[in-house]
């Protein structure tokens, strides 16, 4: 956004009735933004991008469009949002889709509250969220009558403390409330899909879930994250749906796309997730529970066989998991795992659903015919990924992969740019891509990104960032290292080495990223005690929540973060509470995953080179996300430090060095770049 939003607003000036709105007059200099904004300026490249979308959505054509930090992407996609919403009121939401929950809350908390009062028209914006985050007031009201259902008196004091709640929250879900609430409190009073009454509930008209629902139903602009929005496509090939139908929808931070869809189209079942449906009808120590309130002997027979066969059949898959797999998974191929846990599972989904047949009390039916769609639902996951099905028409890559609480058994598309073409992109609503990094910096069709999503004919743009990083940003390549691929212990110690010296001179400062978890916890080591000696606070990945750690970076302006994966995009630290960024090493995806694997596979059964074709340019991407951590300001300045030779001694390092956004060229034979 461009500017703060003022305090108060004065109320908008009357453009008249016939004045003529589009994207160019509401960010111009004379528009309703400027006129509220004191330090508004006007941004070709906001301009453009406005302007590109604002006719992509008059012309129903899709559009991918790079637009670099400090663009202003926001305004420029919600404005043409607003104003095509308004002009095709009828046809369904505009749905705008992020990535995460800050970019979620900013839009919803700071820009739609800014737009909606400046702008000469009247308009609706809602933001959505999963149907298992908002409070059942009918399994709510039965939880509290059945409180001997749940097992210590923690419980019991949470469900009292959600029921108070209920009776003033505003909005009915689980982020309102004022304590973390334990996740089993939580699923006896969350509305879920197939366990709703609708109409004939009598908490109906209070229903928080239903209201909302019915503001989906009537925005003219809906905000999204993409794991929601591609939740709801699964759901749409399945056929059903959760959001309202929609013929244009804007993604941001795009270049997300590929990974959740990929997510949202896979399955993944554990030890754990089958003994979850089967505590929710009982437990050991629960001598009332739903099971043993409604069903007979045999029911509870097939629930003690049940979690027996559980726990062999996943004990058994950690046993080959541990004796032929890899730190990230065993691929499973043509293997066929012989399991007898599902025809229990269904056995005792039988009996659950007669007894809800049975029963009179419409409560209890609910539970208990949920219950039994859940482990029908568990059922045919177990049986997807159990079988090797190649005639399917999505066909799985399925593998065992290890986590803490044991072995999973996963399975996700080998591809999915074919179900997105099909189902999303081809014949779907309008679609326009945006992201401050879309591709490789050398490819003006984004060709890579495209084709990962299916996304065969569509507009591109890219427009420049308004920064100035020739004069803002230092370049430095450290030189001399050892190569990581080849001496990798001699490489780590160059890198705490250096990184401390760096970190030290800059006085703190800085953010450290690393590719590896195992690299953060040999850093953090080096680091912490030469850091202390200065007074600067060490600041680890996974030693407390990150929203917690980057509000001590921003408060400590001295300080050191160092971390992996996450922290290469999504943050923003401004200011000189920033000023160095340590780039460890290129950030190739680990070739270990059996899903990776699979794929690399795939691509050299075309003729593709997998290294060229997908493992560099998904790298150079991750490169600039990375490198875009520094500037976040026009005021910001700061140094990149890179400690990965490979820039310097490979062919592809001046592929990353130019998807870089400087205007001068990298000179092999120096050091370094830019002011």
């Amino acid at each position: 956004m461009n500017g703060e939003q003022p305090d108060e607003l004065p109320l908008p000036p009357d453009d008249g009735p016939d004045a003529v709105l589009d994207v160019g007059g509401l960010l111009g200099a004379d528009g309703p933004i400027a006129r509220r904004l004191p330090d508004f300026e006007v941004r070709p490249q906001q301009l453009a991008l406005a302007e590109t979308i604002e006719r992509c959505l008059r012309q129903r054509r899709h559009l991918v469009a790079e637009a670099g930090t400090g663009t202003g992407k926001s305004f420029a996609y919600l404005l043409p949002a607003a104003l095509h919403a308004d002009a095709h009121q009828g046809e369904g939401p505009v749905v705008i889709s992020t990535r995460t929950i800050a970019l979620q809350e900013q839009l919803e908390q700071k820009d739609l509250p800014f737009l909606h009062a400046v702008l000469p028209f009247e308009w609706s914006s809602v933001t959505a969220i999963g149907r298992n985050n908002y409070v059942c007031l009918r399994r709510m009201h039965l939880a509290e009558r059945e409180q001997h259902l749940l097992e210590d008196p923690e419980r019991h004091s949470q469900l009292r403390r959600i029921v108070d709640w209920s009776l003033h929250t505003a909005d009915g879900t689980r982020q309102s409330l004022d304590f973390e609430p334990r996740a089993e409190v939580w699923e006896e009073v969350q509305a879920e899909h197939g366990n709703c009454l609708q109409r004939a509930c009598k908490h109906y008209d209070h229903c928080h879930w239903q209201r909302a629902r019915r503001r989906m139903q009537t925005a003219q602009v809906l905000i999204v994250n993409h794991a929601l929005y591609f939740a709801d496509l699964a759901l749409r090939i399945a056929g059903a749906s959760y959001l309202p139908a929609h013929r244009v929808v804007v993604f941001d931070e795009a270049h997300h796309l590929e990974r959740v869809a990929t997510e949202s189209l896979g399955l993944r079942v554990g030890r754990t997730t089958v003994g979850w449906h089967l505590r929710r009808m009982h437990s050991r120590r629960q001598q009332k529970s739903l099971l043993a309130r409604h069903c007979g002997a045999a029911a509870m027979l097939l629930w003690e066989e049940a979690g027996l066969v559980n726990e062999a059949l996943f004990a058994d898959l950690q046993d080959r998991l541990q004796k032929g797999g890899s730190g990230e998974g065993l691929a499973l191929h043509e293997q066929q795992i012989e399991e007898t846990l599902s025809p229990i599972l269904r056995a005792l989904s039988g009996e659950l659903a007669a007894a809800a047949v049975r029963t009179e009390q419409v409560d209890a039916q609910m539970e208990l015919q949920a219950r039994a769609n859940g482990l029908d639902g568990l059922c045919a996951t177990l049986r997807a990924l159990c079988t090797h099905n190649p005639v399917a028409e999505t066909p799985l890559v399925r593998w065992l992969e290890p986590s803490r609480h044991g072995a999973l058994l996963c399975g996700a598309p080998l591809d999915v740019s074919a179900a997105l073409r099909k189902h999303l992109f081809d014949g779907g609503p309008t679609a326009v891509l945006t992201s401050a990094t879309l591709g490789t910096g050398d490819d003006a069709s984004f060709g890579w990104l495209r084709q990962q999503l299916g996304l065969d004919r569509a507009e591109t743009l890219r427009v420049g960032s308004p920064f100035d990083y020739d004069r803002n940003v230092e370049m430095v390549f450290e030189e001399a290292m050892p190569d990581p691929s080849r001496d990798a212990q001699a490489w780590r110690r160059d890198v705490a080495d250096r990184t401390r010296r760096h970190v030290l001179d800059n006085g703190g400062r800085a953010l450290v990223l690393c590719t590896s978890w195992d690299l953060v916890r040999f850093l953090a080591a080096e680091l912490r005690r030469p850091l202390g000696d200065r007074d600067i606070q060490l600041l680890v990945q996974g030693e407390a929540p990150l929203t917690r750690l980057l509000e001590q970076k921003r408060d400590d302006a001295r300080s050191v973060l160092i971390g992996t994966d996450s922290l290469w995009e999504g943050i923003d630290v401004r200011g000189d509470a920033l000023t160095m960024v340590v780039i460890t090493r290129l950030p190739f995806a680990s070739p270990g995953h059996p899903l990776t694997q699979a794929r690399m596979q795939a691509l050299q059964a075309k003729g593709l080179d997998p290294f060229r074709d997908h493992s560099l340019p998904e790298a150079i991407l991750k490169f600039r996300q990375g490198f875009g951590r520094l500037i976040r300001s026009g005021q910001d300045r700061g140094k990149v430090v890179v400690m990965d030779p490979r820039l310097r001694t490979k062919a592809y390092g001046r592929r990353f060095v130019a998807a870089l956004p400087f205007s001068a060229d990298y000179d092999a034979d120096g050091r370094s770049y830019g002011a």
